[in-house]
C-alpha cells in the first residue's frame, strides 16, 4: 500500500530519528523521505571506501610526477596508498616498464 502524498507533505526534520534524520541533514529532506517511503525495513551501508574506483581512475588521471601529498589530500588517502594506486595502474600500450 502506497503512502498518502499528504503523509509525505508532512514530515519536518525533528519528525525523524536515527540514520533517517542523519541523511535528512546530510541529503536534505525530501531525500530522507523518499528513503522511507520506498526502502522500509531495508538497511542500507555506507562503506568508507565506496568510491575506491573512482579514487583510483582520479589519481591515475591526475597525477603529474610531484603532487602525490596533494593527490593524498583531496582523496582523502595516505600519501602511499597514492603510490600504490600508481604502482598497481595498468601499463598503456606506448609505455615499457623500466624494472
Amino acid at each position: 500500500m502506497a503512502q498518502s502524498p499528504d503523509l509525505a507533505a508532512m514530515v519536518e526534520p525533528d519528525d525523524l530519528t536515527g540514520d533517517l534524520a542523519l541523511v535528512a541533514q546530510e541529503c536534505g529532506l525530501d531525500v530522507a523521505v523518499k528513503l522511507w517511503e520506498g526502502m522500509k525495513g531495508t538497511v542500507v551501508n555506507v562503506p568508507k571506501n565506496g568510491l575506491q574506483r573512482v579514487v583510483m581512475r582520479y589519481v591515475r588521471k591526475f597525477y603529474n610526477g610531484r603532487n602525490a601529498s596533494e593527490l593524498a589530500v583531496r582523496c582523502g588517502i595516505s600519501e602511499r596508498q597514492v603510490y600504490a594506486i600508481l604502482e598497481d595502474a595498468p601499463i598503456k600500450n606506448d609505455q615499457y616498464r623500466l624494472v
